[in-house]
């Protein structure tokens, strides 16, 4: 653990910035050099009490030997470094849950006086973080969302809060495809339902299959809750009414 990390402290403000007091790696490395160095790095970031849970700006420093890296073979050229560093801040004991996650990218280097070392700062909206740790529970919409630990604990607040965002998941899921079948395109069917839909982040299947972190499959967590997973209202009901009125203010606007 590293002492000097408050595990109760949050990016509030929108940013963090945390340096490695130790030599940075590229992906042309060994792979056992690469699992040292992922576990170097984990052994830090899990002090931290928080995952990022929407999109993140990435910007990695490095502070190498300025002569290695202009008289040597071992200067690699920074896009062999991004993939690693990126790689080994996602998972259970890093901040990010995929990296698709990763909106902007940036890497530089620069000369080191006194020892290689590496330095990273995340830049992310508002309140786009969970509580480590965190489980990925499917929803209504086929996409995997991040929920601390701690909340499913609370049985209350777990008969709450799965069925109400599997609900509105899974009426995302159906209003969009009323308003295809209204005739919108595919990704206007998308910003539209965009009004309606969580603020929280699920991820593909596909993208976090192997990140190690707990899945709970919708079926499971049904099981669990019962009859307390069962919904007051329909939500294919609702998204089809939603996708009437969508339709109706688009064409009043073109007529318009």
């Amino acid at each position: 653990m590293n002492s000097g990390i408050d595990a109760e402290w949050r990016p509030y403000y929108g940013s963090m910035q945390h340096q490695f007091r130790f030599d940075p790696l590229h992906y042309g490395v060994g792979g056992a050099r690469q699992r040292e160095f992922k576990q170097r790095v984990g052994e830090e970031l899990r002090s931290y009490g928080f995952y990022f849970s929407g999109e993140v700006r990435l910007r990695w420093h490095l502070f190498l030997d300025e002569q290695d890296r202009w008289e040597s073979p071992s200067g690699a050229d920074v896009d062999n470094f991004a993939k690693l560093l990126n790689d080994a801040i996602k998972g259970p004991d890093g901040l990010l849950f995929d990296d698709s996650q990763v909106q902007r990218l940036e890497i530089a280097w620069l000369s080191a006086s006194e020892g290689e070392y590496f330095e990273l700062t995340v830049h992310c909206g508002m309140d786009e973080f969970v509580a480590r740790p965190a489980s990925l529970y499917e929803m209504g919409d086929g996409l995997w969302y991040p929920i601390p630990d701690d909340a499913m604990a609370v049985p209350t607040a777990k008969a709450l809060l799965l069925p109400q965002l599997d609900y509105m998941t899974f009426r995302t899921k159906m209003l969009r495809h009323y308003l295809r079948q209204g005739g919108l395109l595919r990704r206007e069917a998308f910003q539209e339902a965009m009004l309606v839909q969580p603020l929280a982040r699920g991820f593909h299947y596909s993208r976090i299959a192997e990140s190690e972190f707990p899945l709970v499959r919708r079926r499971e967590w049904q099981a669990q809750l019962g009859n307390q997973a069962t919904h007051s209202t329909d939500p294919a009901q609702e998204a089809e009414r939603l996708a009437v009125e969508i339709l109706a203010a688009r064409r009043s606007s073109a007529c318009g």
